[in-house]
């Protein structure tokens, strides 16, 4: 496979997850805003902002919604990473389905009517989109290399996203909400409570790391990202043990990690520099180098 391929692939499902996941973190922590009450609403837009890497000092929900919607150029907002997700589908646009192109395009137009007096509808009209692209590539797409890739950039930006979400520590600004909107972000609630353990701000953090129940924590992307990373070794023939080390030594704390809150805020801190290395290690051995050609006689 094409290394440029294989970096569009990647990079479209990180895309496509940051697309969601900060469509559902924006919609719950709106409505967290907006029906507090109390005076430190411009404190809580502030630690949101900045924990969602955000440049800029919002000072009501509407602000906080603005920014993080974004402008195109921008891949860190919401905005910036539906255009960039639909700039690597276009490369790659001959090995997709055609039916995964046109709901991109559907998710793309779905941004020209957004409301910022009314984002919760806006942003839930962007989220059944994406679940369509979603839909279709599982159902259509071939399990080739550009599959995995896809998959892999996905598992990854979910880690890197619960990471940057359990840093927040909602529960401190929140104190009774907090927990819950915590899970409702990451669309966790339901599968939380049928384990049958009170909601507090430990249990929920520790759920989001190392349960085995929830596609989205990050021990289970991390198992999806080791496999999907061993299954692209396995096609082209390349050793990826060093790459996979970040990642290999985070499942092994998680696997073991106790009731410590100590030890559990240094895994949640590590994920998002094991994220980074293990991109890092992807990009030098898989995609297309980056510099100058040197011809030699």
């Amino acid at each position: 496979m094409l290394s440029r391929l294989a970096e569009s692939s990647f990079w479209l499902g990180r895309y496509l997850e940051r697309a969601e996941g900060m469509s559902r973190l924006l919609i719950e922590f709106h409505q967290l805003l907006i029906q507090d009450n109390r005076t430190h609403v411009r404190r809580g837009s502030a630690l949101i902002s900045h924990g969602l890497g955000l440049e800029g000092e919002p000072k009501t929900a509407r602000e906080l919604v603005g920014l993080a919607y974004g402008e195109p150029l921008n891949p860190g907002t919401l905005l910036g990473s539906i255009h960039s997700a639909r700039s690597n589908a276009r490369l790659i646009r001959d090995i997709l389905p055609s039916d995964f192109y046109q709901a991109m395009n559907h998710v793309s137009a779905a941004t020209d009517e957004f409301s910022l007096a009314a984002p919760g509808r806006s942003l839930r009209v962007i989220l059944d989109r994406l679940a369509v692209v979603n839909g279709i590539f599982e159902w259509l797409a071939p399990e080739d290399e550009s599959a995995h890739f896809l998959t892999l950039g996905r598992s990854l930006e979910r880690m890197d996203l619960m990471s940057r979400l359990l840093s927040l520590k909602l529960e401190n600004e929140w104190r009774d909400q907090g927990p819950a909107t915590t899970l409702r972000s990451v669309g966790a609630l339901n599968t939380y409570l049928r384990e049958r353990v009170p909601l507090t701000s430990n249990g929920v953090r520790k759920f989001l790391v190392e349960s085995d129940t929830f596609p989205r924590s990050i021990a289970e992307c991390a198992k999806r990202a080791d496999v999907e990373l061993r299954e692209v070794a396995t096609m082209t023939q390349l050793r990826v043990d060093d790459i996979l080390r970040p990642i290999g030594m985070l499942e092994s704390q998680i696997k073991y990690l106790n009731d410590d809150s100590d030890e559990l805020e240094r895994i949640i801190s590590q994920t998002t520099s094991a994220v980074a290395q293990t991109t890092d290690g992807i990009g030098l051995r898989f995609f297309r180098p980056v510099g100058s050609i040197v011809w030699s006689n």
